[in-house]
């Protein structure tokens, strides 16, 4: 299909003008910062309870006018009353039903918060966004054992109190979502969490799947089901960290890189460690 856009791009390269790339930030967890010519959407913004691990600036997350929720999990939207507080006053938040009413009982202005639903199309120049049904991950009965029964409990008591009193308030309510986002011809599929509505029909061959991996003792292995599902061109793994000690753990991701270039040598896979660096995807 013929697309204007990158026909002029094109020619802005060939005539040596420079171009903008499309960019984007992995902060940890499922936090992603996509940038294109001054636009910015931020995506599940979450502080890391680890101490070791890398926490983005308040200063940095604030500054974003649109907030994007996945789902009503703490480790997706446990900041944001607190990211709204320190910001200009005029991001908005973009998300479902349960989180919006989460959000509300923890003291957000109802004015600043978006209620979504599949199928909605939202338009911030040059990106558009459309909204569709998703499906969280399930736990499997290997990952339930290995979180309950492990010494990093007691090591980690303060933040398995704190998420176990959060989790009660802070909970998904089969609403998950993914995101179709569209921009200079390019389409990125974002998911929050690593399952797919049996119902819905995906777009395949995305030129990016922003993919989770974490949530089940198997899930190298679980993932090759969505990636043969989608097809998507490249894919960028988030979610790998361990953010949020006891619950969340550091996933090995060699079993999957590994399964990928057996399986799908001509599909990259970017996986890195988060920071505030800024990682050019595409022009």
């Amino acid at each position: 299909m013929f697309c204007f856009k990158s026909y002029i791009i094109n020619t802005m390269k060939t005539l040596g003008i420079e171009v903008k790339h499309m960019k984007l930030k992995w902060y940890g967890t499922a936090t992603i910062l996509l940038e294109h010519n001054g636009t910015q959407l931020l995506f599940d913004p979450f502080f890391s309870l680890n101490d070791k691990l890398f926490k983005p600036s308040m200063e940095e997350l604030s500054a974003s006018d649109n907030i994007f929720v996945t789902h009503g999990h703490l480790d997706h939207i446990v900041d944001i009353p607190n990211i709204l507080k320190q910001g200009d006053g005029e991001a908005a938040v973009h998300c479902t039903a349960k989180p919006c009413e989460t959000l509300i009982a923890k003291g957000v202005d109802e004015a600043r918060i978006h209620k979504i639903i599949p199928g909605d199309v939202l338009s911030f120049v040059p990106f558009e966004v459309r909204v569709l049904k998703g499906k969280h991950i399930v736990f499997d009965m290997g990952i339930i054992i290995k979180t309950l029964f492990n010494m990093r409990i007691l090591s980690d008591w303060v933040n398995f109190i704190y998420m176990a009193k959060e989790n009660r308030q802070c909970v998904e309510a089969g609403e998950t979502v993914i995101y179709d986002i569209s921009v200079s011809c390019k389409r990125i599929l974002l998911m929050g969490s690593l399952n797919l509505d049996d119902n819905t029909n995906y777009p395949k061959s995305a030129d990016l799947l922003i993919m989770p991996l974490q949530g089940r003792s198997d899930i190298n292995k679980y993932a090759m089901r969505f990636v043969e599902r989608l097809q998507p061109k490249k894919i960028f793994l988030n979610h790998i960290d361990d953010t949020f000690p006891p619950i969340s753990s550091e996933v090995n991701t060699n079993p999957f890189m590994s399964l990928m270039r057996q399986r799908y040598p001509e599909i990259p896979v970017i996986c890195q460690q988060a920071s505030a660096e800024w990682i050019e995807i595409f022009v």
